[in-house]
């Protein structure tokens, strides 16, 4: 019994005890607990031997720095921009996806730094290593005027600038002469503001000049090519062409394409011999092989029409039709040899991406007068009981004599695959009055007859062929036409 007693006593004494710490605690709020931390390498604080957090010295954990390869630290980038000395690159979203196209230079204008281009970019140095500076005065990465996330040129022409006239933008000259011979076309996308003076000597134009940087009479041997940019086209952007093909060296002649001595490319804006202000926006100047869009994408939009037969001149073969296709064999099975010269896919004289075809009447009289351009025999005789009405697309480019022989007409004739197959065939002619634009012609055969027969085209069951006629018949003289889309229509 003594011994439960002092039990009871003692555990009395014990709960009588944590009362009063309870009650010290809570009367003395800056009652501590100091607790004796162990330095280490994972305790969050920067000690022993450590250069950092943790991190350094004898830790094995390196500590982030700006040439970890990391973004860390609070980095913008990877070691750039933050604690960072080195700011960090520009974004260059058009630069990186022209990377992957094979180009052999370019340049976007999204910065002023090489990240935006290749092989090329603006010029700061002359050949001596002396500092350039540009006549023109450029912004790089500016926002585009047209409203979109694009990151763009921004050129002012200056007032009374500093080359006396001839201010232009220049870039880097090249180690070594450039190779025109592949890449001699060009195009750069423009915008001009329409709150420019072109009243007076600034011009709505931009040059892409061409040169040498053997001394400072580059000029006595450069390449100009020239675009003008029309006003309906102000505060757009239009993609301007530059077609060096035919550009010509001012003291040799020498064509662009077999150019083997310019190392220098330069832009000029607004003209020359004046000291006009300017403004211009600019993205993308790049060469290219051809000004025409890959494939034969009208033949492509064409397949799902429902028509019976169609041929873009987009391509020299079956892909620019259905059931259409130059003549290259009779029916026999021997060559022909269209009496036209016919070059598919060519560059769109009025400046769009579209494939045509150059169609020259020859001089030789190889046809005795009677040139023209035959698409492939059917098989069996055409139905026109449906499609009768046929339409395609005409340039005819000014400056040609038509005052003689030679006339602004273009025939479909309707015909059978014989000898005398001109016995019996049907004519349907239209003239172009339109110069130097594309026209639509229609050729309606709903009262059209055979030359024999009498018999109209919708009634009628024997023809297999398709011809088209341009310039006349009867004569030998010379002719350009450019066409597309030869097109049945009900």
């Amino acid at each position: 019994m003594k011994n439960i007693f002092q039990i009871k006593s003692l555990f009395k004494l014990g709960v009588f005890t944590l009362g009063l710490l309870l009650l010290a605690s809570c009367e003395d709020d800056s009652a501590e607990f100091n607790f004796q931390v162990l330095p280490s390498y994972h305790d969050g604080i920067q000690n022993l031997d450590e250069t950092g957090v943790d991190c350094g010295g004898g830790s094995g954990v390196a500590c982030p720095s700006c040439t970890d390869g990391i973004q860390n630290q609070g980095e913008e980038g990877v070691d750039c921009g933050g604690p960072c000395s080195s700011k960090c690159a520009d974004a260059t979203p058009r630069a990186d996806e022209l990377a992957t196209g094979g180009l052999p230079y370019y340049y976007t204008f999204e910065s002023g730094e090489p990240q935006s281009g290749k092989v090329i970019t603006p010029r700061s140095s002359n050949p001596d290593g002396s500092a350039y500076s540009q006549g023109v005065t450029i912004s790089y990465g500016a926002s585009d005027p047209a409203g979109s996330d694009d990151a763009v040129g921004f050129v002012v022409r200056p007032e009374n600038g500093p080359f006396g006239g001839f201010e232009d933008f220049k870039f880097q000259f090249s180690n070594q002469p450039i190779d025109f011979s592949v890449y001699h076309k060009f195009t750069l996308d423009v915008y001009i503001p329409s709150s420019n003076n072109f009243s007076g000597s600034l011009q709505p134009k931009v040059e892409l000049i061409l040169h040498d940087n053997v001394d400072g009479n580059f000029w006595q041997r450069w390449t100009i090519i020239t675009v003008t940019v029309d006003e309906s086209d102000f505060d757009s952007w239009v993609t301007l062409k530059f077609d060096g093909e035919n550009a010509a060296a001012a003291d040799t002649g020498i064509l662009l394409p077999v150019s083997n001595n310019y190392d220098n490319i330069t832009l000029r804006f607004g003209g020359d011999g004046h000291q006009e202000r300017g403004e211009f926006y600019i993205k993308d100047f790049k060469p290219t092989t051809s000004f025409v869009a890959p494939g034969t994408p009208r033949a492509d939009a064409l397949s799902s029409s429902g028509l019976p037969r169609y041929f873009t001149f987009e391509a020299a073969d079956a892909s620019s039709g259905l059931n259409l296709e130059p003549r290259t064999v009779n029916s026999d099975g021997s060559a022909y040899g269209q009496g036209v010269d016919v070059t598919y896919g060519v560059a769109d004289p009025a400046g769009s991406d579209d494939g045509v075809a150059r169609v020259y009447r020859p001089d030789d009289g190889r046809f005795g007068g009677f040139e023209d351009f035959k698409f492939q025999f059917q098989d069996m005789p055409i139905d026109f009981s449906e499609y009768f009405k046929f339409k395609i697309d005409v340039y005819i480019p000014s400056g040609q004599d038509f005052s003689g022989a030679l006339t602004p007409t273009v025939e479909l004739i309707l015909h059978d695959d014989n000898p005398n197959f001109f016995e019996r065939w049907t004519i349907i002619s239209q003239t172009v009055t339109e110069f130097d634009t594309w026209v639509t012609l229609e050729f309606d055969g709903i009262n059209a007859a055979a030359a024999g027969s009498g018999t109209l085209l919708p009634s009628n069951g024997t023809y297999d062929t398709f011809t088209l006629r341009f310039g006349g018949s009867g004569h030998t003289v010379a002719g350009e036409f450019f066409v597309k889309d030869f097109v049945p229509f009900q």
